[in-house]
């Protein structure tokens, strides 16, 4: 198969991004990123916005020679997409996440099995999110950060931590609990935690989270302007770590971890996650790819395999371009 001519659509949010660019890369071709602004109007219903440039602040960046695939990711980078279908329709559009009403412009749309999207041609069920995580990402951010953290004792556990989300919150409770269950594994064990936070994550969570820590850690608080702030270490620890505890909030962190085939445990609760996250991390542990964090004091465990949903939509897209 030819190498085809792929456009990246991006927006400001990393989450999004981290999508696209992984189904991208998965693809193995090379591919141009296409940073969309946008205007107010990208605020209403993608049913009155869709195949127009109503919503697109920059729509200079949209160019000819239209490219043979777009990728994007979420509502409003669907909207963008579709427009640049009316441009040269013979553009495959590979929609990450479902795109809201209407969805037949789309040539395959890649939504998690949690989101209960209807069953239809070009509807493709994924496990959760895709995302950039190889096995040889992890090994340079591994090596980049070994000496930083020689000092930090194995078997370490890298600690993701989200924050309140769809008006549920991630409160002291929370935090607390987290922290007495994650520094007892590495407590016990001689070991130590590597905690990242991320953008949801508020300064009463990572007070009350280190208040109750019981072991050696290294805290990186990704808020800007907190003490801790600076280069991500985020692939780094899970690229050195021994397990990984993620706060079930987040599908896209839970579907990194998943990635590395080492040992997942999900911190979740009614009181902060809703019930499509609670199917994902089923999912998951139906598939024996992750447990429970109450579970993670009975030892680790060795997954049977990996989660990679940016190589199994990579291979839909050229499935069905091949058609």
């Amino acid at each position: 198969m030819r190498e085809k001519k792929i456009w990246v659509l991006l927006d400001e949010r990393a989450g999004n991004a981290s999508q696209s660019l992984g189904v991208a890369e998965a693809l193995g071709w090379s591919f141009e990123t296409k940073k969309i602004e946008f205007t107010p109007l990208i605020k209403l219903p993608n049913f009155l916005i869709n195949r127009t440039s109503f919503g697109i602040a920059n729509p200079a960046e949209l160019q000819p020679p239209w490219p043979d695939i777009v990728i994007a990711t979420a509502r409003r980078l669907a909207a963008v997409a579709t427009y640049i279908k009316t441009k040269n329709p013979q553009t495959f559009l590979a929609q990450i996440q479902w795109p809201t009403f209407p969805a037949w412009d789309f040539d395959l749309i890649a939504a998690p099995l949690h989101d209960r999207a209807k069953d239809a041609a070009n509807v493709f069920h994924t496990i959760g999110a895709p995302h950039r995580v190889t096995d040889e990402l992890l090994k340079q951010e591994a090596d980049k950060w070994r000496a930083h953290l020689a000092e930090f004792p194995a078997p370490r556990f890298a600690v993701l931590i989200g924050g309140s989300s769809h008006r549920k919150g991630f409160d002291a409770k929370h935090a607390k609990k987290l922290a007495e269950l994650a520094s007892t594994a590495a407590k016990s064990s001689g070991g130590s935690l590597l905690i990242t936070t991320s953008r949801r994550t508020s300064a009463e969570m990572v007070s009350t989270l280190t208040a109750n820590l019981d072991c050696k850690y290294f805290l990186h608080d990704w808020r800007e302007g907190a003490p801790t702030a600076g280069e991500n270490p985020y692939y780094g620890f899970l690229g050195l770590s021994d397990a990984i505890i993620a706060t079930g909030d987040s599908v896209s962190m839970c579907s990194e971890a998943a990635a590395t085939g080492k040992p997942l445990y999900i911190y979740s609760s009614g009181d902060f996650t809703t019930g499509k996250y609670r199917k994902f991390h089923r999912a998951l542990y139906e598939r024996r790819l992750a447990k429970s964090l109450e579970e993670i004091n009975s030892g680790l465990f060795t997954p049977p395999g990996k989660l990679n949903d940016s190589l199994a939509v990579a291979a839909e897209i050229k499935r069905r371009i091949l058609l």
